[in-house]
């Protein structure tokens, strides 16, 4: 596959945005299922319960927290890496292969990242953790996948 610059930079856009909706919507649904269905006194929500006036406004401070800490995440981390990434896409030549289009220390990176999120089914992790980081990593990838977005759409880099 053969692409221009503007099509690779969406691409990677759409991809991480994607990703990241999925990742909070499963966050969410974990944050849910560890609400309404899990002991009372055990994880983040158990111990936060008490003092805020119960498992539901437990639940929306923690989701307020893993949001914020997403935004900020993606905000001034993952903004460095789309600068970076699209840097090296801009410095190539048109048409653009696959294979070109990112380094092997970022698909590394991708994989690594990847696998920590699947052993986390494996790690005892509470519920409601594993949930605030799915959608902390979630807001921040999707914030990601909008700054590759509007620089594939705003073509006065070129």
């Amino acid at each position: 596959m053969r692409w221009s610059k503007e099509t690779w930079i969406a691409i990677s856009g759409v991809t991480w945005f994607v990703v990241g909706v999925g990742l909070l919507t499963i966050g969410l649904r974990y944050v849910m299922v560890s609400a309404f269905l899990v002991a009372s006194g055990k994880g983040c929500i158990g111990m936060l319960a008490p003092h805020v006036g119960g498992r539901q406004q437990a639940v929306l401070i923690l989701i307020g927290i893993a949001l914020t800490l997403g935004f900020i995440k993606g905000r001034f981390v993952l903004s460095k890496t789309v600068k970076r990434v699209v840097g090296r896409i801009l410095s190539l030549q048109t048409p653009i292969r696959v294979s070109q289009v990112y380094s092997k220390g970022y698909l590394l990176l991708i994989g690594s990242m990847m696998l920590l999120g699947m052993s986390m089914k494996w790690l005892p992790v509470p519920l409601d953790l594993r949930g605030m980081l799915d959608v902390a990593v979630g807001s921040a990838l999707m914030n990601g996948g909008l700054a590759y977005l509007k620089i594939a759409f705003n073509k006065s880099y070129l």
